[in-house]
């Protein structure tokens, strides 16, 4: 979920840029002193890098150096015939950009300065940095998430065109727009006869915003201004939404102090609350019942928040936090695990997966898929990504699907769960969603789940089109061509459609 702090910096830069105005004698001056800034701090970062080995050079060059893999070797310079042929040893600006954040991230010199200038910056003057707000008490918020409440209607026709110009300059710009691939999935659902429900999860600041902006403000939710068309729009189209708000938001704190995921507690809420759609929709018959139990465990570990503000270890803001989680096991008391032959199927994100991988540090056994079986007392099939955020579900689904590997066979209904801060600030590309085979006549409405390659590959060629519009967009913004590759003189970037 979090970016690299160099990532973040430089994201705020670009946000921030402006025009400066000075004399020739204030910018003789201040190039001056920027450059023996540079100096400086390379002279410094080589110290540090000697005296970590104890004044012996033996263990390496400093990471600095590894900008001269960037620079072709000899033997690549004597193969070069044409200007292409120079064009391609040319480093690409991914290159670049990732040996920066690499030479950042990993720099003694940051690892020594950093902690110490934060904690004067937090303590003295309550400041977070490009990723972390402070609240009162102690309370962490992840910079996104108050994005989502503050900033413009993620709707609107400036906010859109803003995002579509955006992203990094190697990169397709991203879709900004929700809509148009929750509906290609519920076109590419509804083909197989399987039902889509949306849950888009509420990130902290829409329930617990009260440590920045007063007390008052936790006894309401504060969604993004586009937030209630947004879902309006979705169920005029004919698509099941469950929005959690009012569920999570009846809990007291329902969210981490120093972490931008829910509480167990909070998670079990909206657990139990899908689990009562799919019943009440009735999507098919349910498996037979498995018996599934609830064991609790106390579980502590440090916010990701926290661990944003690199903070030295012993600081109050990184004490580990200790909730209690409900690990969910069988009749026989062996541990849950997703079951492909489930007739749900659970697309998410960290928020599904917190108190599920061990990766994490909340636990095991206890996420948000355990809790829905748990609710349901059947099993539940589960794709959940933490990187990636609304697009790497989906993505993953269509990439299985492609391979043939059907993900969606014997299903009958998918739930499509993402953090609200998406709709704000994710990438939503649309991916095709290929017809792979007729699932098998295992179990009732046989006829119903098999998939209509009709209407799929009506789907598929539209989506093509759009592929292709998007991909005109990033030539339009590449005209060399080089962020993927030029193949007959035309520009084609990879979008990761199928």
């Amino acid at each position: 979920m979090a970016r690299s702090m160099a990532r973040a910096r430089r994201d705020a830069a670009e946000r921030e840029l402006g025009a400066t105005a000075a004399s020739r004698t204030t910018a003789a001056w201040l190039a001056a002193v920027f450059c023996a800034t540079l100096l400086a701090a390379a002279a410094a970062e080589h110290a540090s890098h000697l005296a970590a080995r104890g004044g012996k050079a033996s263990g390496g060059w400093p990471q600095a150096y590894d900008a001269i893999r960037l620079v072709p070797t000899w033997a690549q310079l004597s193969r070069v015939r044409t200007v292409s042929d120079a064009w391609a040893l040319v480093p690409e600006l991914r290159e670049i950009a990732e040996y920066e954040d690499a030479l950042e991230d990993t720099s003694l010199l940051s690892a020594a300065i950093l902690p110490r200038a934060q904690l004067v910056l937090t303590k003295f003057a309550g400041a977070g940095n490009e990723q972390v707000y402070v609240g009162r008490g102690g309370e962490l918020y992840y910079r996104p998430d108050v994005d989502y409440i503050t900033g413009r209607a993620f709707l609107s026709t400036d906010r859109l065109a803003l995002r579509a110009a955006g992203g990094a300059a190697w990169e397709a710009p991203p879709a900004p727009d929700p809509r148009p691939a929750i509906r290609a999935l519920r076109d590419a659902l509804d083909a197989r006869g399987i039902r889509l429900l949306v849950v888009p999860i509420p990130v902290k600041p829409v329930l617990q915003a009260g440590a920045l902006a007063g007390q008052a403000h936790d006894a309401y939710a504060v969604h993004n201004p586009s937030y209630a068309r947004f879902l309006d729009g979705l169920r005029a189209d004919g698509i099941h939404v469950y929005d959690p708000t009012r569920d999570v938001g009846a809990l007291q704190r329902p969210y981490l102090r120093a972490d931008s995921h829910w509480t167990p507690r909070a998670m079990e809420a909206a657990a139990a609350g899908v689990a009562r759609h799919v019943s009440a929709e009735g999507s098919g018959p349910p498996q037979a019942p498995v018996l599934y139990k609830r064991r609790p465990k106390r579980v502590a570990n440090v916010g990701d928040v926290a661990a944003m503000l690199k903070l030295s270890p012993g600081d109050p803001l990184t004490a580990p936090e200790v909730v209690e989680i409900h690990e969910v096991v069988r009749r026989d008391g062996t541990p849950w695990r997703p079951t492909r032959t489930a007739r749900v199927l659970l697309l998410g994100d960290s928020f599904t997966n917190i108190y599920s991988l061990g990766a994490m540090g909340w636990g095991e056994g206890a996420g948000l898929a355990e809790q829905l079986s748990y609710a349901l007392q059947e099993p539940v099939d589960r794709i959940a990504l933490n990187a990636g955020g609304a697009r790497a579900a989906r993505e993953a689904l269509a990439q299985a699907l492609a391979r043939g590997e059907d993900r969606l066979a014997g299903k009958d209904v998918v739930i499509y769960t993402f953090a609200a801060r998406e709709l704000f600030s994710g990438d939503w590309r649309v991916f095709d969603m290929p017809c792979v085979s007729a699932p098998p006549a295992g179990r009732g409405e046989a006829r119903r789940r098999r998939c209509r390659r009709g209407a799929v590959d009506a789907s598929g060629a539209a989506l093509r089109a759009v592929s292709r519009l998007h991909n005109r967009a990033a030539c339009d913004r590449h005209p060399a061509g080089r962020p993927a590759d030029v193949a007959g003189g035309s520009c084609r970037v990879h979008v990761g459609y199928a």
